[in-house]
């Protein structure tokens, strides 16, 4: 401590003397106070950070098949029932919407992606905009109102697991 400062101190009392203290070492205490405010931030982001267990694609035109995404993110945590911070991310990505194309290439192209599906009438313009060779037609379909859904498998998937498990869901 500064001779100044504890000369100082000496000659105030009680809340004078606490607030001159504060005042001197300001820097010191604002210093801790933003540390512990970064601290804080890294360890609620780590904390609350989920992790997917499953990521679907649904590839649509202006948001239409959006009850069905609902529908097989249910099912599919009935089917794989994630615990604590996980979770099944199933996600809509408009075909007419240049924004979620990017979006989407850019998921596909850091394979963070298991399962893509779409309507039948899709593929053909799917297979021109993204197959490359690294995603896989599959036998998995299915049908709601008149529309024939297919699946897309991504062979390098992150979570190989779980598209087991909803692959054999679809083959019953």
């Amino acid at each position: 401590m500064k001779p100044i400062i504890k000369e100082t101190l000496e000659k105030k009392q009680g809340i004078d003397k606490a607030l001159y203290f504060l005042y001197a070492y300001k820097e010191y205490f604002i210093g801790i106070l933003v540390a512990f405010t970064i601290l804080l931030f890294v360890y609620f982001g780590y904390a609350s950070r989920t992790e997917v267990i499953l990521d679907v694609k649904i590839m649509t035109e202006s948001n239409q098949d959006a009850g069905i995404s609902l529908e097989m993110e249910k099912a599919y945590n009935d089917l794989l029932k994630p615990a604590g911070r996980e979770k099944v991310q199933v996600d809509i990505s408009n075909l007419d919407d240049p924004q979620s194309q990017q979006v989407f290439a850019n998921q596909l192209a850091a394979r963070e992606i298991d399962i893509i599906w779409m309507q039948e009438s899709y593929v053909a313009d799917f297979i021109a905009r993204y197959d490359n060779d690294d995603i896989t037609a599959s036998d998995l379909s299915f049908e709601k109102d008149g529309i024939t859904y297919v699946a897309r498998i991504i062979p390098k998937a992150p979570h190989q697991e779980a598209i087991k498990k909803v692959m054999a869901l679809y083959r019953k």
